[in-house]
């Protein structure tokens, strides 16, 4: 998918990872993790245009990757779409605090693609 936009998925699950690159792969490419520490890796050697981002995840949360993201210059402008099976609207409020552009509860319906696709297009 050359010159198509890329997604990065970073979520611990394999389940979450699997559902989501199916869901995005016939609109984009996708690169995925279950690291934070990789993530932010990939973010910065790559050119994302979108990053999905989990937040309850081992040895680094999604919101500390958020943090980190929006200190980098290199991956700063690159929007970022929180994931949570929480239902703790103060996780939501954190996340767009810290500079997340959406949040998407788990499980994932099926507008998610055209919701995602949103930001991907713009």
């Amino acid at each position: 998918m050359d010159g198509s936009p890329t997604v990065l998925i970073i979520d611990d699950t394999p389940m979450a990872i699997f559902s989501l690159s199916q869901k995005l792969l016939p609109i984009c490419a996708v690169k995925v993790t279950t690291d934070g520490y990789e993530g932010l890796k990939i973010a910065q050697e790559h050119d994302i245009s979108l990053i999905l981002l989990d937040i309850f995840m081992p040895i680094v949360s999604g919101f500390e990757v958020l943090e980190r993201l929006k200190q980098d210059e290199r991956t700063r402008d690159i929007p970022v779409v929180l994931i949570s099976g929480t239902e703790d609207v103060r996780d939501e409020e954190y996340g767009y605090f810290l500079g997340a552009k959406g949040f998407i509860k788990k499980p994932f319906d099926e507008d998610i693609t055209q919701r995602i696709a949103k930001y991907i297009l713009r």
